[in-house]
């Protein structure tokens, strides 16, 4: 049987040893002890109490583990009940291996001899160890137990007389001379280690214990002799396996099956950054990186299970975070039943080979004078954008550059100048690239730029003038002289000039040489209509440049009026452009291109300051309680000192920070929410209102919006736009006045254009307005009219009171609502008609109705479609249908939803309708009336 082995750590504590971990067993270590499990475990958990039952076995481990000789010693663990032979030599400091054998048969062996003769020999014949007794003058063999004879291959009669010597049993012929002076010098031997010939004359390395004896009366020797062969080769490839193991230039981790670690090499510790202590015991994960996701290590786990092993790169990381690629291959280490018991790991670091491969793929793809892209690379960047911009419906931009008069400066300065020059060149150009784009050296001294995404051909314009901007300085040679070069440029764009990264490059190609035909250094577009554009847009923005040197600008007044009272409080302030000798230019047709130019934070702040100088006027005429509002651009708002111009601009023309509001959007604060707050905040603490422009479009923050330190939410006019006859953009306007309210907030309603509108907004408690049904923009002067004439919103009173009861017939023909309205005109009901459901909507809106009767059949509209919205927009009102048009599915489906009380048939009974519709009023007043006290809106 083989010795059972385990490789170990000591810890100590101070200068004692007090426990030790299992780094690593064999397979025997377990079949002899019965101990399964143990590596990575310390042996206190695993034999409780050795130590105290032991204190010698952990002495001696604790001496060998320091630098001691190598030990051998007998001992008895009382926790297993067995005794132990131990060899136990270091590897290396604070590791020992021990090796060992069961010797508990042998020691009950001696323990027998001592007792009688007659329990000698049962232990004699029955011992597993080789017994020999021999006469102490001659060495004569007198008796050979069958494990001796086992061992050394002889029968009984070729022993028995016969001395050692004659047997040729050493292998060294001095080892008989030094084993003799060790029994006249002790009188004994004790695990003696020693070169042994068997019969066959194979060698082995036996371990012998002699000790003398008297039987009868005669002195004999009694020789112990335990085969050692397989146990010194297993600890010889130990040796060299664990010199291997640490002086290897790849890491190596040995693990449980569990993946728990349980061994590391030096390798392993130098590149990981950890220490040895630092990781035995933990799970292998412990230098795992995230640039990895669980289906990768599925795999690895999958290929192990299945075949053993797995080989492959990935990237880990060292202890200082620091992540680095390592060439990986694991296999599993199974015992003979195909249980997986260690998993060792062998890597390399192959960062340098991949900076190596990194840099010929860099080489291959890139000019190596500049270390720009080639054209390789280019062509799949351009690639990979028209694929990006195809499936996000942007567009992309080549820009061909080509140095003009290159050629003369190459042939006069020389290459070496040239190539200087084009390296500078690079420079300048990378300045104006951003991180998205691609600047290439095409060849010679021809770039491509690849702007990746571009807004439109205007931006595309913008940068090329930027680019010959750039270019147009001088640049400085050695010895203080100068060059000046120039290029033209050539611009294609994505769709609309080509398809493909050849034929965009081509067509840039075409327009730079067109750009050279009309003077050089210049831009040109592919297309003569690209070219307008983008002149007019450059033009556009030369003229709104000189817009803000002579101050074209004049602000209108849109008024604001409350929807209870209809008093008119305020104004939003709205800017016009009038250029000298030209009509008035709308905002729509300027102001992307002043935000797009950045002009808009100079025109954004004559807006402020305009806005104040007005509010002056109007308090030094009297009208000290208007409020006007500012609207404020996004990049106004984070990219200028807004409090310092609003806190300027107030103290100017002296009036309360009270009456100016400004005007934010959603998507202005939600694209730096934490920015925003601080810069809100400190526009509160100036003293000015603020207010959250076109709610409900952008994508606020429920968390943001409470922190936003703002008075009022404007409904966008999208939404107020079909606030009477979409339930959808109802709901949305209506949850808005919900939450400002709540949120004790102001709400205003903008683009307001009929009375339908106005009406139900004020029904449903919305606080102020603005749009063309009160008033579109005016002048200065004009808004002043208005409020000196005193000019108020029209207000109309809507009651749902019983004894002035509503009904509203809807139908597309004339003739029916005639009749319709014949049936009730001796009733006292007030009758309304419309022949479609949008003029019913509108009418509703504007209306106080209790009762509605609606056909079927009508154009764009169905009735049940009708009704079900006004179920939506006018819950509080009792909702039937009259047709002779039956559609099942939709009249079923609008039952079960509550939309529909009754549902009627053309044509019909005049005294029996009379009836229904009585008793239609009588549930809406002793109902509906007493469940809602006032409308309540959408419901759900």
């Amino acid at each position: 049987m083989l010795n059972g082995l385990a490789y170990c750590r000591m810890l100590y504590e101070g200068d004692q040893p007090v426990d030790f971990i299992y780094l690593s067993v064999n397979d025997a270590f377990g079949a002899q002890t019965g101990l399964r499990n143990v590596e990575g475990r310390r042996v206190s958990e695993v034999v409780p109490g050795i130590r105290e039952a032991d204190p010698e076995l952990f002495a001696i481990y604790g001496r060998v583990a320091r630098g001691g000789p190598p030990e051998t010693f007998e001992t008895y663990v009382e926790a297993l009940q067995m005794w132990f032979e131990i060899s136990v030599y270091s590897p290396k400091s604070e590791h020992f291996v021990a090796v060992f054998d069961v010797i508990t048969e042998r020691k009950l062996a001696e323990l027998a001899l001592r007792s009688s003769e007659e329990q000698f020999a049962t232990v004699f014949q029955a011992s597993p160890v080789g017994i020999v007794i021999s006469k102490r003058d001659t060495g004569e063999i007198v008796d050979a137990n069958p494990s001796f004879l086992d061992i050394f291959g002889y029968w009984k009669e070729e022993v028995i007389g016969r001395n050692s010597t004659e047997l040729h049993m050493f292998a060294d012929p001095e080892e008989r001379g030094r084993m003799t002076a060790i029994l006249a010098k002790d009188g004994c031997l004790k695990h003696y280690e020693g070169a042994f010939l068997k019969k066959n004359g194979e060698r082995g390395v036996f371990l012998v214990s002699i000790r003398p004896i008297e039987i009868g009366g005669q002195a004999f020797f009694l020789s112990l002799l335990s085969d050692y062969t397989e146990r010194r080769a297993a600890e010889d490839r130990l040796r060299q396996a664990a010199t291997v193991f640490d002086s290897t230039m790849e890491g190596i981790v040995v693990t449980d099956a569990s993946a728990r670690i349980t061994a590391v090499n030096a390798a392993f510790c130098r590149i990981t950054g950890f220490e040895e202590a630092e990781v035995i015991g933990r799970n292998a994960n412990v230098s795992r990186s995230a640039r990895h996701d669980a289906s990768f290590f599925r795999g690895m786990w999958d290929a192990l299970k299945q075949t053993g092993s797995w080989q492959g790169e990935l990237w880990n990381r060292r202890k200082n975070g620091e992540l680095y690629p390592a060439r990986m291959h694991i296999n599993a280490v199974k015992d003979q039943g195909g249980n997986t018991l260690h998993y060792v790991g062998v890597f390399s670091d192959i960062t340098s080979i991949r900076r190596y491969e990194e840099r010929l793929e860099f080489l291959a793809n890139h000019d190596p004078l500049t270390d720009l892209p080639n054209r390789l690379l280019l062509s799949d960047r351009i690639d990979q954008g028209i694929a990006r911009a195809c499936r996000t419906g942007t567009q992309l931009a080549v820009l061909f550059i080509d140095l003009d008069h290159f050629k003369t400066i190459n042939d006069s300065r020389g290459h070496a100048v040239g190539d200087q020059l084009l390296i500078d060149v690079t420079q300048r150009l990378r300045g104006r690239v951003r991180g998205e784009d691609t600047l290439a050296r095409f060849g010679g001294d021809e770039f491509v730029l690849v702007l990746d995404p571009v807004l439109d051909s205007e931006a595309a314009a913008r940068i090329a003038l930027d680019l010959l901007a750039q270019l147009a300085a001088p640049f400085p040679l050695s010895g203080g002289s100068e060059l000046y070069v120039g290029a033209s440029i050539g611009i294609s764009i994505y769709p609309d000039d080509a398809r493909t990264a050849a034929d965009l490059i081509r067509d840039a190609d075409a327009a730079m040489y067109q750009a050279k035909e009309q003077g050089r250094n210049r831009f040109c577009f592919y297309t003569a209509d690209m070219n307008t554009r983008a002149i007019a847009q450059l033009e556009l923005e030369v003229a709104l440049r000189r817009a803000v040197e002579r101050n074209e600008f004049v602000l209108y007044f849109q008024p604001k009026a409350d929807l209870r009272t209809g008093r008119v409080y305020g104004a939003e302030a709205l800017i016009r452009w009038q250029p000298e000798g030209r009509d008035l230019v709308p905002p729509a047709d300027f102001i992307s291109q002043a935000e797009r130019s950045g002009l808009i934070i100079q025109i954004g702040n004559w807006v402020i300051d305009a806005a104040c100088r007005q509010i002056k006027l109007w308090r030094d005429a009297g009208f000290r309680d208007l409020r006007l509002a500012v609207n404020v651009s996004a990049r106004q708002f984070h990219a200028s000192d807004l409090a310092k111009v609003v806190t300027q601009a107030l103290a100017r023309h002296a009036v309360p920070a009270s009456s100016l509001e400004l005007e934010l959007t959603e998507s202005a604060l939600m694209a730096d929410p934490e920015a925003a707050v601080a810069v809100l905040a400190g526009l509160k603490r100036i003293g000015v209102q603020l207010s959250l422009d076109d709610f409900g479009t952008g994508y606020s923050s429920f968390t943001y919006l409470s922190r936003f330190p703002i008075d009022t939410l404007k409904i966008d006019q999208s939404f107020v736009r079909d606030i009477v006859t979409e339930p959808r953009a109802a709901m949305i306007a209506l949850s808005i006045i919900d939450l400002a309210h709540r949120m004790h907030l102001k709400v205003v309603a903008e683009g307001v254009e009929t009375e339908a509108q106005a009406n139900y907004l004020r029904t449903r408690d919305c606080d102020e307005m603005q749009g063309y049904y009160f008033s579109p923009p005016l002048p200065a002067a004009d808004f002043s009219a208005l409020i000196r004439d005193g000019k108020r919103l029209p207000l109309r009173s809507v009651s749902n009171r019983p004894e002035g009861r509503t009904i509203l017939f809807v139908d597309d023909e004339p003739d029916i609502l005639a009749a319709l309205r014949r049936l009730l005109q001796r009733e006292g009901i007030r009758v309304l008609t419309a022949e479609s459901g949008n003029r019913a909507l509108e009418l509703l809106a504007t209306e106080g109705v209790q009762v509605i009767i609606s056909d079927q059949r009508m154009p764009q509209m169905t009735g049940t479609e009708f009704i079900s919205r006004v179920k939506e927009l006018h819950p509080d009102t009792v909702r039937m249908v009259l047709t002779a048009y039956v559609d099942l599915d939709s009249v079923t489906q609008a039952v079960n939803g509550g939309a529909i009380y009754k549902f009627l048939h053309k044509p019909w009974n005049d005294a029996q309708l009379r009836e229904q519709i009585r008793e239609a009023f009588r549930y809406y007043e002793h109902v509906i009336r007493r469940r809602c006290a006032k409308p309540t809106g959408p419901q759900a």
